[in-house]
């Protein structure tokens, strides 16, 4: 109620000026004020007068005036759109201003005062300095410092910022290891092709064939053992029979 109101042995009329149970301002009111009764709750006769895109809170004395933005449409800076509608401030990252219609591939974002369309990369491959393989997430993804969406040439590269630079001694190392492998798979297949092959020639029961397949299987696993693996990935492999 208003704190300049006094009780009148007569009738009469007063504009009173209603608040919510916020005391945000709701209307005005021609009220008929019966001798010696008061005015109704949440009113006061202290006249309500906001500018416009305002409105007033009764703060129990005087009128205090915000903006009003109940109503306003608003846009984040993703281009989501969205209507205010309780009384406060707009929200620190609210736009104002439309956006526009983004196209195939892209989406919306609202930086340095303006609306930029920027390629959706959602679900793409980015790497780490290390060259680990990661997934983007969203399309307002940043990638961050010191990633790449440029692939590795090799698993023992190093994202220099520019550049992907190889580790050659751990590479080197890794083809020397891929070659030893390779050499011991090689010389498995010879000595189980052998074996048979030697058991017929010793039990002198060996075809032409087979006495001529056995020579060319231990030529074979002779050529084998004197492959240099160091060479690799340059290795000269010998022709298997």
């Amino acid at each position: 109620m208003s704190t300049n109101f006094e009780f009148s042995p007569v009738p009469r009329w007063v504009w009173v000026y209603n608040f919510d149970e916020n005391n945000v301002f709701t209307g005005t009111l021609n009220f008929y004020v019966a001798p010696h009764t008061g005015l109704p709750a949440q009113c006061t006769t202290v006249k309500c007068s906001p500018k416009s895109g305002q409105v007033g809170v009764w703060d129990g004395t005087r009128w205090q005036y915000v903006d009003d933005f109940r109503g306003s449409v608003y846009w984040d800076t993703h281009g989501r759109e969205y209507v205010m509608m309780e009384l406060a401030p707009l929200p620190a990252d609210a736009v104002t201003v439309a956006p526009p219609d983004a196209t195939p591939g892209n989406v919306l974002l609202f930086s340095n005062g303006a609306w930029q369309q920027i390629e959706d990369r959602t679900g793409q491959t980015y790497y780490t300095a290390d060259g680990h393989a990661q997934t983007v997430p969203d399309a307002y993804f940043v990638l961050p410092e010191g990633c790449t969406v440029t692939p590795p040439n090799t698993a023992f590269d190093h994202w220099d910022g520019k550049q992907w630079v190889t580790d050659e001694d751990q590479l080197h190392t890794a083809q020397v290891a891929t070659a030893k492998d390779e050499l011991a798979q090689r010389m498995s297949d010879a000595t189980a092709a052998i074996a048979p092959l030697q058991d017929a020639d010793e039990l002198q029961s060996a075809s032409e064939a087979e006495a001529a397949a056995l020579i060319a299987w231990k030529k074979y696993r002779l050529e084998l053992s004197r492959v240099d693996i160091n060479t690799a990935p340059n290795v000269v492999w010998p022709e298997r029979p």
